[in-house]
């Protein structure tokens, strides 16, 4: 009876345990809809005679899966990972068949088997170091078993490790190159280091137009009409932990400690604010103007005026593969071209502006109103689904009634407007190339550094706008999370909900190039509640890059007023 009870007390364990995990399987399944993919990291694998090759498959959406690794119909390995090895040289194509409870996929391989096989060095061509600091500069260097690495800084050898950490006071760019050897040959490359002055702890006040060493210590100007309240933030630069900040008003102490304080001035005037972090005693400083009210200077539309916006004010591209400013270049020509497109009225026509933060600034003959319920503002890109280069809209009133974008920039929110990938006030110095046919490195203000890559598709000597004449220029604005993902081999760049130049709206209850003033926000993220607004800006709005489509850049076409006609 003893053993009878324990044989049944057995067989409803067992049985409790399947339907739990039966139960447990249909929950999964039920989150599983479409057949499994597969993907591998490489396209092509290569390997040596006679030695093991590991190889495994990126398998997703598969329930239950079997795998069946074939070569020339025969079935090699049925493991998820395929241990390779042949004596004979050659070209070998393998395919991988999933088999699942939810359906099939195959995926074929190739494999290149080689007498000899010398290593293959990917490390990128550009590299920026600071003045006295060490940076660690490393390599991927395939087939390097067994191999040996030499570094050669302007010729002479600084280290035979697989890693060099380079550190040195002298300003400029050197060159550096890394040769690796095995028994099987050499591959060198050679990476131009450019060392920066270490970036220091840096206060300042954004007024939308780019950022040179002949304009750096220019007091910066923003308004605020009487009756409303201005939020300021500053842009903060290489302070990892800001702490506490001290605001004031013509020299008399705020209460706000934070990075935001909110101005409400009493009566028209000028006022000198400024703004310290305490922890580094970096300081900026802004004035702020307060105007007659708001709608002082709204201007309605009158016989001759259009709905397309009438005049560019600035035109500052970042570097990219479309950007074509030679040597010789000027940003009077620069203007003018900004100009002649959008003198077409064609809102269907668009000015490439770049990586990250390149913009333009345009102006409308009349005010745009804020139309309640009601988009107000046509921007429309060339994105399709699965590839947007999301562009951030920026609107302004001309507050102080001078016909000039000098006065306060509000951002249009859109759907990552709380995302806490979302970068604000992010700021982008892009240098000048010493050499033709070279990438455009960059550095941001948290302290992160990377290129704009010159390609073979586009040969102009340099991506770099050279109408700058300074070595490097900052942009500021808002940089969304990277959107730009490789799958199956396939470059896409993911689609975001809605708010967005350039974007193929996933909201489908958001149409696409529609722009409304409702969503205009203060620094802090508060409705900014303008009622109408009389330029427009648009710049890039995040970073990427491709093997195939080079950086991720918006394009932006004619802003136009969709109420025009009301």
């Amino acid at each position: 009876m003893r053993n009878l009870k324990h044989l049944i007390f057995l067989f409803l364990s067992v049985y409790l345990i399947c339907s739990l995990s039966s139960c447990s399987s249909d929950d999964d399944n039920n989150e599983l809809t479409g057949d499994p993919t597969i993907t591998f990291g490489m396209e092509e694998y290569k390997v040596k005679i006679g030695r093991d090759l590991a190889i495994q498959a990126n398998v997703e959406n598969a329930v239950n899966p079997m795998y069946s690794w074939k070569l020339e119909g025969r079935i090699i390995s049925v493991d998820p990972e395929l241990i390779f090895n042949q004596n004979d040289a050659g070209e070998y194509f393998v395919t991988l068949r999933i088999d699942a409870e939810n359906g099939t996929a195959e995926k074929q391989i190739k494999i290149s088997v080689q007498d000899k096989l010398p290593p293959e060095i990917n490390v990128s061509s550009s590299i920026i170091a600071y003045s006295g600091k060490d940076t660690e500069i490393s390599a991927e260097v395939l087939y390097a078993e067994d191999a040996t690495y030499v570094w050669r800084l302007d010729g002479k050898i600084v280290s035979e490790s697989k890693t060099y950490v380079f550190n040195q006071t002298k300003l400029g760019a050197q060159t550096l190159s890394l040769k690796v050897s095995n028994d099987d040959g050499t591959d060198m490359q050679v990476i131009t280091v450019t060392t920066l002055p270490e970036p220091t702890p840096e206060l300042f006040f954004d007024n939308g137009h780019y950022r040179v060493a002949s304009n750096i210590n220019e007091l910066r100007k923003m308004t605020v009409p009487l009756g409303k309240s201005l939020v300021l933030a500053p842009v903060i630069c290489n302070i990892e932990n800001p702490t506490t900040f001290k605001w004031t008003v013509d020299g008399a102490t705020q209460s706000s400690t934070t990075g935001y304080f909110k101005f409400t001035p009493s009566e028209k005037g000028v006022y000198l604010i400024t703004v310290t972090e305490q922890s580094s005693s970096a300081k900026a400083e802004v004035q702020v103007t307060c105007t007659e009210p708001e709608g002082t200077y709204f201007r309605p539309v009158k016989t001759g005026n259009k709905a397309t916006a009438a005049t560019v004010f600035d035109y500052i591209p970042a570097p990219g593969q479309f950007v074509n400013y030679q040597i010789g270049s000027t940003k009077a020509k620069a203007l003018q071209d900004a100009q002649n497109w959008l003198n077409t009225g064609n809102t269907s026509g668009y000015i490439h502006i770049g990586a990250y933060g390149g913009y333009w600034i345009a102006g409308f003959d009349h005010s745009v109103k804020n139309e309640e319920g009601k988009a107000d503002l046509l921007i429309k890109g060339n994105a399709f689904a699965g590839w947007s280069e999301p562009g951030i809209v920026w609107v302004m009133q001309d507050e102080n009634g001078n016909g000039l974008p000098d006065d306060t920039w509000y951002e249009l929110k859109g759907s990552e407007a709380d995302s806490k990938d979302t970068k604000y006030r992010y700021a982008i110095t892009y240098y000048k190339p010493n050499a033709s046919g070279s990438n455009v490195l960059w550095t941001d203000n948290i302290g992160r550094s990377n290129s704009v890559d010159y390609n073979g598709y586009h040969s102009q000597a340099y991506y770099f706008p050279m109408f700058i004449a300074e070595d490097y220029y900052t942009l500021v604005g808002t940089c969304l999370a990277a959107n730009f993902f490789v799958e199956g081999g396939i470059e896409y760049a993911k689609d975001l909900p809605w708010g967005y130049v350039d974007n193929y709206n996933s909201d489908k209850t958001k149409p696409m190039n529609e722009f409304w003033i409702e969503d205009a926000i203060q620094a802090d993220g508060s409705p900014a509640n303008l009622k109408h607004i009389d330029f427009v800006k648009v710049h890039t709005g995040t970073i990427g890059k491709g093997a195939a489509v080079g950086e991720v850049s918006t394009e932006a076409c004619v802003p136009a007023d969709m109420n025009f006609n009301n």
